[in-house]
Order: C-alpha cells, then sequence, then structure tokens
C-alpha cells in the first residue's frame, strides 16, 4: 500500500518542534492532519462540529496540542477548551502544553486540585475532564473553540427516579429556594408516571409544553454553589438541574425501566451535549466515525477525509471466541454454580491464548462478582485496575470495559482478550442518538423504540456503541503501535460476542485475519443477519476489483434488491474498501460494489 505523506508539512513540524524522532513520518503526518482540523475550524474554513477519525496511536493527541499552540498565536483574542476523559489525561496535555506557550496563557481544573477555579478558568486555554460541564453549568460559554478527545456522548446525563423529583422539591421548600419552580417539576413528573401507567408502551415522551419558565429558572438562576452548605445530596440537584435543561432542549423521555411481575419501575432519562459551541467543536475519535456519521450534525474533517493514509491490520488477527451456556445476564450470575461456570470459561480462554502478555477486559460486575479469588482480590471492596496477575506462565492485565481512555501502559501486550460485550440498556441508545443529532424526542420518533426491538437509526447506534467499546479495548495493546508504513503492530484480539457483531468488529479493521477458538458448546456460526453476511463475503473475497452484485447473490443465496438503502453509505462497507452504487438504466449500469480500498 502507498503511504500518502505531506513531506513538506511533515519537514516544517520536524523542525518547528525539535526533530520528534520518536514519532514515524506518518504520526507526524497524522498529527499534522489533526492540528490543521483545529485550525480549519477556528478560522472558519471548516463548517463544525467535526470529528477526526485516527486510530490510537496515530498521534492525535500530539496534533491536538501543536493545533492549540497555533490556535494562541493566530488568535490571542479567542478562548479554547481542551477536553478528555481522566485526570491523568489532563495533567499529561497541560504539561505539554505550558512547554510550548507561557504559563499564563494554559490552565487546567479537576477535582484534585486544590488552586483557584476562577483563576484557571480565567486563561485563554483551559484543559479539562468531560465531567467539568456537567457540574459546571454556564462556566465555558465564553470559549470559542473546543476540542475534545476521545468519544464523547453526553456531557450532562440525568437519570432519575419518581422519588427523586419529591426529594428536589423537599429541599427546595426546606431551604426557600425555588419552592414554586420545583413544585411544578414534581407536578410534570407526575403527569409523565400517571401516562405512562396507562399505556402499555415502553417508552414516552416528555410534551411540549409552551411555558417552561420554571425550568428556565432552575436551570439559570439557581446556582448550587451558593447553597453548598445546604445541600445533603447535591448529584440529585446537579441531575435535577440537567433533567431541567434537557427538557428545554426536548431531549427528556419516561420508560417503565425493569418490570418483572408486579413491580413497575419508571426512569426518567434525560441528556444534554452540554457544549456551548458544538458548531466550533473538534471531536478526535479514536474508532472511526461510525457514531457521529449516524448522529447526523458531524462532518469528518477534510485533511483525515482525503489527505490521510490510514492504517493497515495485516498483522492483527482476530479470534471469534464461542460462548459457555450462562443462562441470563451477567448482573444476574450471582449464583455459586455460574460464578464457577464463569471462572472455568475465562480459566479455559487464558490457557488457550497463545501469547505471554494479554490485556483482559471484562464488564465490571463480571470482574468483581464472579472473578475475585481467581485473581486473588480482596472478597469485598474497591478494586484498583489494572489487576496485575500470572495464570499459565502468561503476564495478565485486568480491567473492565468502561475504562476506555487511551494510554500506551499496554501496548506491549501482545494480546487483547474481550470476554462478555459491555450491556447497554436500549433506553441508553435512544438518549445518545437523540442528543447527539440534536434532535426532539417526540412520541413519534419513540414509535420506532416503542415497537420491541429498537430498529432504525436506533439500533444503529446501539450496533455502532458495541463496536466502539470492542475497538477501545481492543487499541490498547500492540495493535496501537503503528509504523512507518501505516502498519499497525503484530497483535492478537480474542473477541467473546455474537457472529453478526464479530463481522462487524473485523469490518472496522482493514485487511486483518480472523479465525476461531471453540468452547465446544455453542459454536461461532456465520452471521444470520443479511447485512453482515454481505460484509463477510465481500471482506473474506479478498479482492481489489468491482464486484457484481449477481456475485454476491449468487454466493449468498437470496436477492439484495431491498437492502440497498442499508448498503447505501454503509460505514462498515467503506472500511473494507468497498462502495456500493446502486444500479441504473442502460446496459452495463446494474449495481455493483465499487472496490474503493486503494484510495484508503
Amino acid at each position: 500500500m502507498d503511504v500518502y505523506l505531506m513531506q513538506d508539512a511533515v519537514a516544517r513540524r520536524r523542525e518547528q518542534f525539535d526533530g520528534l524522532n520518536y514519532l514515524s513520518d506518518w504520526q507526524v503526518h497524522s498529527a499534522h492532519i489533526t492540528a490543521g482540523a483545529i485550525s480549519s475550524l477556528a478560522n472558519g474554513s471548516e463548517e463544525g462540529p467535526l470529528y477526526v477519525p485516527m486510530p490510537t496511536g496515530s498521534g492525535k493527541t500530539t496534533g491536538a496540542i501543536w493545533g492549540i499552540h497555533d490556535f494562541v498565536l493566530r488568535h490571542p483574542n479567542k478562548r479554547l477548551c481542551f477536553m478528555t476523559p481522566y485526570q491523568a489525561s489532563v495533567e499529561e496535555v497541560y504539561s505539554k502544553l505550558v512547554n510550548l506557550l507561557p504559563p499564563e496563557t494554559v490552565g487546567r481544573y479537576h477535582a484534585d486540585i486544590f488552586g483557584s477555579k476562577e483563576d484557571e478558568l480565567a486563561k485563554q486555554v483551559v484543559v479539562l475532564t468531560h465531567k467539568f460541564i456537567e457540574y459546571n453549568h454556564g462556566r465555558l460559554d465564553d470559549r470559542d473553540l473546543f476540542v475534545i478527545d476521545e468519544a464523547i456522548y453526553a456531557t450532562g446525563e440525568a437519570t432519575l427516579k419518581f422519588e427523586h423529583f419529591a426529594q428536589a422539591r423537599s429541599w427546595a421548600t426546606r431551604n426557600g429556594v425555588y419552592a414554586g419552580e420545583f413544585e411544578q417539576l414534581l407536578s410534570l413528573a407526575s403527569d409523565l408516571n400517571e401516562q405512562l401507567k396507562s399505556t402499555n408502551k415502553k417508552y414516552i415522551a416528555a410534551p411540549h409544553i409552551e411555558n417552561l419558565d420554571w425550568a428556565r429558572v432552575i436551570v439559570s438562576e439557581l446556582s448550587l454553589k451558593d447553597h453548598s452548605q445546604k445541600l445533603d445530596n447535591p448529584e440529585l440537584m446537579v441531575s435535577t438541574q440537567r433533567f431541567c435543561e434537557a427538557l428545554l432542549e426536548g431531549l427528556v423521555f419516561l420508560t417503565r425501566g425493569n418490570l418483572d411481575g408486579q413491580r413497575y419501575d419508571p426512569i426518567y432519562s434525560a441528556a444534554v451535549l452540554g457544549i456551548p459551541r458544538i458548531d466550533k467543536t473538534v471531536i478526535l475519535s479514536a474508532t472511526g466515525g461510525m457514531v457521529y456519521d449516524i448522529a447526523g450534525p458531524f462532518n469528518q474533517d477534510e485533511g483525515s477525509k482525503n489527505s490521510w493514509t490510514a492504517p493497515t491490520y495485516e498483522n492483527l488477527t482476530l479470534t471469534h471466541l464461542t460462548r459457555p451456556e450462562i443462562s441470563g445476564q451477567y448482573k444476574t450470575w450471582s449464583s455459586q454454580e455460574k460464578k464457577r461456570m464463569v471462572v472455568e470459561y475465562v480459566d479455559w480462554v487464558l490457557e488457550r491464548v497463545a501469547e505471554d502478555s494479554i490485556y483482559l477486559t471484562l464488564p465490571k460486575q463480571v470482574l468483581e462478582s464472579c472473578l475475585r479469588d481467581y485473581f486473588d482480590q480482596p472478597k469485598t471492596g474497591i478494586l484498583t485496575y489494572p489487576i496485575k496477575a500470572e495464570k499459565h506462565g502468561k503476564k495478565l492485565f485486568v480491567s473492565h470495559h468502561a475504562l476506555s481512555v487511551g494510554t500506551n501502559q499496554f501496548k506491549d501486550c501482545k494480546a487483547v482478550v474481550y470476554l462478555w460485550e459491555n450491556h447497554l440498556p436500549q433506553a441508553v441508545s435512544v438518549q445518545r442518538f437523540h442528543t447527539l443529532a440534536n434532535k426532539t424526542i417526540t412520541q413519534e420518533s419513540l414509535n420506532e423504540a416503542n415497537s420491541g426491538q429498537l430498529v432504525g437509526d436506533y439500533q444503529r447506534i446501539r450496533n455502532a456503541q458495541y463496536i466502539d467499546n470492542m475497538m477501545q479495548q481492543i487499541g490498547r495493546g500492540a495493535v496501537r503501535v503503528i509504523d512507518q508504513d501505516a502498519k499497525a503492530g503484530k497483535m492478537s484480539a480474542y473477541v467473546h460476542c455474537n457472529s453478526s457483531r464479530f463481522e462487524r468488529l473485523a469490518c472496522q479493521y482493514f485487511n486483518c485475519s480472523t479465525t476461531e477458538m471453540d468452547y465446544g458448546i455453542e459454536s461461532a456460526t456465520k452471521p444470520v443477519g443479511r447485512i453482515e453476511q454481505i460484509l463477510s463475503y465481500l471482506r473474506t473475497r479478498k479482492g481489489h476489483d468491482d464486484v457484481s452484485i449477481k456475485d454476491v447473490e449468487a454466493a449468498l443465496g437470496f436477492e439484495l434488491r431491498r437492502y440497498g438503502v442499508q448498503l447505501d453509505k454503509n460505514w462498515d462497507l467503506n472500511m473494507i474498501g468497498y462502495e456500493f452504487v446502486a444500479g441504473r438504466r442502460g446496459r452495463g449500469n446494474t449495481s455493483h460494489f465499487k472496490y474503493i480500498g486503494d484510495k484508503k
């Protein structure tokens, strides 16, 4: 594969930043593209919000630092916010920025900093965690540009039960703080509750109400920091504020939640993206644009789209793990028998993994309820991750799916083992789609969610989020080491998931190899979904030319006519080097899959 490089730009960046000998030309080029996306949005040559889809190891964070440096030099009167998931990342980015810029220009803040928040926010550039927005409403309204590291779905989420609204009203009444407004909030929650009870629907949307002045008061005029000494449950009050903010934007719905027999347990879901200038936001995505393409308002930056060579993964082997027959969701695996089955399966996998250094990731609940003894951890209490262990003569780093920030700590691991998918309630997918798409939640839009199984954009974003989580975890191992020729590092990933999802995962890694490891209880069958079967055929065909639709139909045994809409502009199809071209009238104009792999 020919690697596209801007040699002049690479040389300039090396001269500007003291050689950069620790980066290959491909990484410098990738970082330069990232910096260019920030500059393009800042000067108005591209319209946002933008996402930059480059895998971990490309140099996105380095490029963001260059872009911020360029921003400060070119726009001395504008202000920027860089956001990253964890405090350690804040400190790392901050330390690199203060080596390039005057200290009075750059600030940072998080929960473990004892300095003045006001002083840090007064600086031209501020580095924060994603969580800052959720607890500091309105504090970043003066920022002209946002750069967000790692995937972001919502920075202000609220998941409430009915009793929480009563508790918030009681606090407001007891302290004489906007008691009338909180009474109206409780009344709205009660009306929604009664409405859901009277239907057989799973979800209902908050009704459109003309007069929501009371909600605006709770959002804009209630300053929780002025009442910090009176707050016995600060998180609850933050959530009620976020609920009101989402209500004003039409992003509130009620779900039946857990329903077992006689128990009715409704959940009020609300979320806002929270970034004051989403149109002036650059998102650095390590897992491609799957989620952002589905959402709609986001655009891929022109640099990565037209002037960047994505890495290839011929050194990556994906192994599909078959499953043990453990009934129920993993949240219910509390019996001794189910714990025994989990331990036996995990031990079976680790014994058969060929590599001797492994990053193992599982759902947190499985780790903490079933595997404490297996990894010699305390029977109770909070566990510290990663857990370091040794099994079958192999060095293990054990973590859980929710820890997804990029890190080089495990880049020497030659294998990543991903067991049991990261469970996502359907309501989360509904919430995240509307939040990212900035589309009001209406009863009409929820018809897709009330039809039983999620369909349409809700199903697409649900699937994308599963793949996104797998890719974040796989990207922690040696695959993140990408060389001068844009080849990802040699690594094996052992993945426990259903066959259709495994096929879609494989599509994200251009030219990877796939295999199976059979547990002997449940076979790793071929994908049952028609789209996944099409993807599997094209991916394993390993061709470098166009493919007739008739050839695909003959190989798979079904007609593709009805699947044109799903194949058009399909992210997974593009990732394996094809695009769908619909047929037109005239001889030689039948539908086909056009090979675009050489343009990646």
